[in-house]
Order: structure tokens, then C-alpha cells, then sequence
């Protein structure tokens, strides 16, 4: 089982939107429950990508979420490897 510590370790390090050198240790904590909420259905990396890629896109928007559905694999597989 995925633990949510691992996830949100695996998120910070990625840090997809550049924030966390300024920005509080919990920037990220919605998007990650977010994502360990999509855990208990997802299927198949392309399906936790496709959410992961949602979910920042819902969070911060075109102009501030750049990265792409390619990025958003990696970390999917990152993720479902543990």
C-alpha cells in the first residue's frame, strides 16, 4: 500500500510548480490528498497521470502549471512503484 508521507515526498521533490523554495512544507498537501483519493481508483498509470495532470491544472491554472501530460507520467509511475 501507498502511503500518503511517500506520495507527498514523491510531489515535493518534483515540485511542479517551483514553489517550495519559498513556500510553506504543506503548499502541496490538497493536491496531494487529491491524489491519494484517485489512488483508491486509478487503475493504470495513464490513468493517475491523466488525474495528477488534472489535478495541478485545477489547482494553478495554464499560466502557472507548464508541465505536461509526459511529466505527469513519470511522476504516475514514481508513484504506483512504490
Amino acid at each position: 500500500m501507498i502511503s500518503i508521507s511517500s506520495t507527498k515526498a514523491i510531489i515535493d521533490k518534483w515540485d511542479p510548480i517551483d514553489l517550495l523554495f519559498h513556500a510553506p512544507p504543506d503548499e502541496y498537501d490538497s493536491e496531494v490528498a487529491e491524489i491519494e483519493h484517485l489512488l483508491k481508483t486509478a487503475t493504470s498509470n495513464d490513468e493517475l497521470a491523466q488525474g495528477i495532470y488534472k489535478i495541478f491544472h485545477e489547482s494553478f491554472g495554464d499560466n502557472v502549471f507548464q508541465k505536461t501530460y509526459a511529466d505527469c507520467s513519470l511522476i504516475a509511475q514514481k508513484i504506483l512503484s512504490q
